[in-house]
């Protein structure tokens, strides 16, 4: 339980720097350089510790026909899960794509681990994955666009029409637009993503898979992909141009998120999958707050009311 709350605060800075990289004017090739940079310090890490193991005479990997599924999530977490939630926070802001992300998490995980697991699906559970489903109702509803212009009546009239895709972020609570129905789907598919491949690091870390080998597999399809596929969206004169700043928030974001991977891996080993993402989805508190003192994200009455309907379903959730 201390590592699924240790693991939920540093992915909450990691987000909250991830939010800090998301630029509406970046386009798909800064979303995918962000997600793929991010992923060397926990590529780092495991490497460390892989090397550590085979100095001491441990084994470092299970048998391929264990590994290569374990890869094949790992790739499906890279391309379905972190890149759509950073694409996801160009367009709505962190504080409504982190409950969605969250409230996919919860029923993917449920359903999934009940066909790869074997984990029963109690009375409770169920009625949690329906607040869920209609705190996602809310929170899509609730879900504003990002834009920097000043407001005028006509401006608002346009944005109902259509969102500027190269707008810049503030805290304005727009109406919402077609990008921000693309921002919502990006953020539900990311969180289906995110719980289908936490049932098999589950299954991973709970069998003969170490959890530096988890970790080397999950980091190395984002490092090793993500990465190559930026550099082919992306100018290098953008790239260059980084500045020191974005540097080293991407340095905080991968070292933070790094962390909260190991911990959270950790976790499983003694935890259902459904108690270690109730655990983790505190991270929709933390990321609220954060999302609204330090970017100045503003909540509609429908976005709060989605977010207390995801702590209602977090809290009714079986927890054996």
């Amino acid at each position: 339980m201390l590592l699924g709350l240790f693991a939920a605060a540093t992915y909450s800075i990691a987000n909250m720097a991830l939010r800090q990289l998301a630029r509406t004017d970046g386009g798909t090739g800064w979303d995918m350089w962000v997600a793929g940079t991010k992923a060397f310090p926990t590529f780092f890490i495991a490497v460390t510790l892989i090397t550590w193991r085979r100095l001491h005479g441990l084994h470092s990997f299970a048998e391929w026909s264990f590994v290569w599924p374990i890869a094949v999530a790992a790739i499906f977490n890279q391309l379905g899960g972190n890149l759509p939630f950073q694409m996801s926070l160009r367009v709505i802001g962190l504080a409504v794509s982190v409950p969605i992300c969250f409230a996919s998490i919860i029923c993917s995980g449920a359903v999934v681990g009940r066909i790869v697991l074997g984990d029963q699906v109690s009375v409770r559970s169920a009625i949690s994955m329906g607040l869920m489903v209609a705190a996602i109702v809310f929170l899509s509803s609730g879900a504003s666009s990002r834009t920097s212009a000043p407001v005028t009546p006509a401006d608002i009239t346009d944005e109902i029409a259509q969102v500027e895709p190269n707008a810049q972020p503030t805290a304005l609570d727009l109406p919402a637009g077609p990008g921000v129905t693309i921002g919502v789907l990006l953020s539900i598919i990311s969180g289906l993503c995110y719980g289908i491949t936490g049932v098999y690091i589950r299954k991973a870390v709970r069998s003969q898979m170490p959890v530096a080998a988890t970790l080397f597999l999950f980091s190395a399809a984002g490092f090793l992909i993500l990465v190559p596929g930026s550099l082919l969206l992306l100018p290098l004169s953008e790239i260059s141009s980084t500045s020191p700043e974005d540097w080293a928030t991407i340095a905080i974001a991968g070292t933070f998120n790094a962390i909260g991977f190991f911990a959270i891996t950790h976790a499983m080993r003694f935890l259902t999958i459904s108690r270690a993402n109730v655990i983790n989805a505190s991270q929709n508190a933390m990321c609220a707050l954060g999302a609204v003192t330090l970017f100045g994200e503003q909540l509609s009455w429908t976005a709060t009311a989605g977010i207390c309907l995801t702590i209602a379903g977090l809290l009714t959730l079986d927890r054996r």
